[in-house]
Protein backbone atom coordinates (compact mmCIF):
# COMPACT_ATOMS: atom_id res chain seq x y z
CA UNK A 1 0.00 0.00 0.00
CA UNK A 2 1.83 3.38 -1.23
CA UNK A 3 2.16 6.09 1.54
CA UNK A 4 -0.19 8.58 1.66
CA UNK A 5 -0.87 12.48 3.09
CA UNK A 6 -1.31 11.44 6.34
CA UNK A 7 -0.22 7.88 6.89
CA UNK A 8 1.47 4.77 5.19
CA UNK A 9 -0.63 1.44 5.36
CA UNK A 10 -2.22 2.22 8.87
CA UNK A 11 0.90 3.93 10.60
CA UNK A 12 0.96 7.62 10.88
CA UNK A 13 3.65 9.28 9.97
CA UNK A 14 4.93 10.71 13.57
CA UNK A 15 4.51 7.78 15.04
CA UNK A 16 7.10 5.70 12.43
CA UNK A 17 9.94 4.52 14.92
CA UNK A 18 13.17 4.82 12.70
CA UNK A 19 15.95 2.99 15.07
CA UNK A 20 17.25 0.79 12.18
CA UNK A 21 18.30 2.40 8.91
CA UNK A 22 20.76 0.39 6.80
CA UNK A 23 22.58 1.82 4.11
CA UNK A 24 24.09 -1.46 3.07
CA UNK A 25 22.31 -1.25 -0.36
CA UNK A 26 22.35 2.10 -1.71
CA UNK A 27 24.50 1.72 -4.27
CA UNK A 28 25.57 5.04 -6.60
CA UNK A 29 22.77 7.30 -4.24
CA UNK A 30 25.18 6.70 -1.41
CA UNK A 31 24.59 10.13 -0.20
CA UNK A 32 28.77 10.50 0.74
CA UNK A 33 28.99 11.14 -2.76
CA UNK A 34 26.42 13.12 -4.04
CA UNK A 35 27.87 15.97 -5.28
CA UNK A 36 30.29 14.02 -7.04
CA UNK A 37 27.33 12.42 -8.61
CA UNK A 38 25.48 15.20 -9.01
CA UNK A 39 28.46 17.00 -10.50
CA UNK A 40 27.03 19.78 -8.09
CA UNK A 41 28.80 22.12 -5.50
CA UNK A 42 26.75 20.85 -2.36
CA UNK A 43 27.70 18.95 0.53
CA UNK A 44 28.02 14.84 0.88
CA UNK A 45 25.73 13.70 3.94
CA UNK A 46 27.71 10.96 5.91
CA UNK A 47 24.78 8.53 6.57
CA UNK A 48 25.62 8.40 10.48
CA UNK A 49 24.25 12.54 10.13
CA UNK A 50 21.59 10.77 8.67
CA UNK A 51 20.91 8.40 11.06
CA UNK A 52 20.89 11.29 13.53
CA UNK A 53 18.23 13.23 11.59
CA UNK A 54 15.54 10.36 11.31
CA UNK A 55 16.09 9.82 14.79
CA UNK A 56 15.53 14.09 15.18
CA UNK A 57 12.49 14.15 17.99
CA UNK A 58 11.34 16.85 16.07
CA UNK A 59 11.49 15.32 12.90
CA UNK A 60 9.52 16.16 10.36
CA UNK A 61 8.06 12.83 8.52
CA UNK A 62 5.61 12.55 5.24
CA UNK A 63 5.50 10.72 1.86
CA UNK A 64 8.38 11.47 -0.53
CA UNK A 65 6.17 11.38 -3.52
CA UNK A 66 7.86 8.58 -5.16
CA UNK A 67 6.49 7.10 -8.26
CA UNK A 68 6.80 3.92 -6.55
CA UNK A 69 5.05 5.47 -3.48
CA UNK A 70 6.57 3.48 -1.14
CA UNK A 71 9.31 5.94 0.50
CA UNK A 72 9.01 8.39 3.10
CA UNK A 73 11.15 11.73 3.10
CA UNK A 74 12.10 12.76 6.57
CA UNK A 75 13.77 15.92 7.65
CA UNK A 76 15.28 16.49 11.15
CA UNK A 77 18.50 18.00 12.52
CA UNK A 78 21.88 15.86 12.92
CA UNK A 79 23.80 17.46 15.68
CA UNK A 80 27.51 16.25 14.41
CA UNK A 81 26.73 17.66 11.23
CA UNK A 82 25.24 21.01 12.54
CA UNK A 83 22.64 20.41 9.78
CA UNK A 84 19.12 20.08 9.15
CA UNK A 85 19.13 17.08 6.11
CA UNK A 86 16.59 15.37 4.31
CA UNK A 87 16.62 11.68 4.22
CA UNK A 88 14.87 9.43 2.01
CA UNK A 89 14.38 5.54 3.05
CA UNK A 90 12.11 2.19 2.13
CA UNK A 91 10.16 0.18 4.44
CA UNK A 92 11.94 -2.93 5.48
CA UNK A 93 8.23 -4.57 6.47
CA UNK A 94 4.67 -3.57 5.70
CA UNK A 95 3.38 -2.55 7.36
CA UNK A 96 6.31 0.32 7.99
CA UNK A 97 7.34 -0.34 11.23
CA UNK A 98 10.89 0.23 12.54
CA UNK A 99 13.30 -1.54 9.81
CA UNK A 100 14.56 0.91 6.96
CA UNK A 101 16.37 0.96 3.61
CA UNK A 102 18.23 3.84 3.20
CA UNK A 103 18.25 5.51 0.12
CA UNK A 104 19.54 8.65 0.08
CA UNK A 105 20.18 12.16 1.88
CA UNK A 106 20.80 15.86 1.14
CA UNK A 107 21.36 19.18 2.93
CA UNK A 108 17.81 20.41 3.45
CA UNK A 109 16.47 22.98 0.92
CA UNK A 110 14.98 26.26 2.06
CA UNK A 111 11.76 25.28 1.85
CA UNK A 112 12.02 22.03 3.88
CA UNK A 113 14.56 23.83 6.28
CA UNK A 114 11.46 26.58 6.71
CA UNK A 115 9.32 23.97 7.08
CA UNK A 116 11.12 21.84 10.27
CA UNK A 117 11.92 24.98 12.28
CA UNK A 118 8.11 26.09 11.98
CA UNK A 119 4.56 24.62 11.72
CA UNK A 120 4.10 22.47 9.35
Amino acid sequence: MPARDEEYNGVRYEDMIFDDVDWSEVGEHDPARRAQRKGAPEENILTGWADEAVRDERRWVRSAGSRSGITVKVTGYSPTAGLIITVIVAPKDQPPRWRWWGATAWKAKKAERESYEGER
